[in-house]
């Protein structure tokens, strides 16, 4: 008797164990399958192609004035040895993003959602920070897909990016342009 209930008992926590390990699987491969938008796309790893414009001819003409001057005045400092300061290379500042280009990148990705039946490629988008504080303009060069291409554009109009600094030289406004690409991933 003693026997046959170890056997019943050791039959009943063999199979709760399976049961367990059978729950466990299923749970896992539930947890696994279940597509997270986080999952599906990612940035490039920074901005790329940056190119800083004056906005208007006069505003050009403005800073060759002032940089002509400043080559006119090195060159008189080379020619008498005098000791002077050559500052022209730091007086162009970059357009600026609240806590920088790791922010609007987060920012972006936080804010981005992927269509659920993307296109799996390269996403590339050229964006210009205008003279007066902002995002002047959003230009999709290239696309995987149309719905892609619509939440990169909604994205876009979010204020939460639209709160940039533009870029100087001189101290006169002038215009960013940089590229940056968001990858969508094939879901697997």
């Amino acid at each position: 008797m003693l026997l046959k209930s170890n056997l019943i008992h050791s039959l009943g926590m063999k199979t709760i164990k399976l049961f367990l390990c059978f729950f466990i699987n299923i749970a896992i491969y539930i947890s696994c399958s279940t597509i997270n938008k986080k999952d599906v796309f990612y940035l490039s790893s920074g901005i790329e192609k940056i190119k800083i414009f004056p906005a208007t001819e006069r505003d050009s003409a403005k800073i060759d004035a002032i940089d002509s001057a400043g080559k006119k005045f090195s060159e008189k400092c080379r020619r008498e040895h005098l000791t002077c300061i050559d500052d022209t290379g730091i007086m162009t500042l970059h357009a600026e993003f609240p806590n920088g280009i790791y922010n609007f990148r987060v920012v972006l990705f936080n804010h981005f959602n992927a269509p659920r039946n993307g296109t799996a490629g390269e996403n590339r988008i050229r964006v210009t920070i205008g003279t007066q504080n902002n995002l002047e303009k959003v230009e999709v060069l290239k696309y995987t897909d149309k719905d892609t291409k619509k939440a990169i554009e909604n994205v876009f109009k979010l204020k939460e990016l639209n709160i940039w600094k533009s870029a100087k030289i001189y101290g006169i406004p002038v215009k960013e342009q940089f590229e940056i690409s968001i990858f969508i991933e094939a879901k697997k």
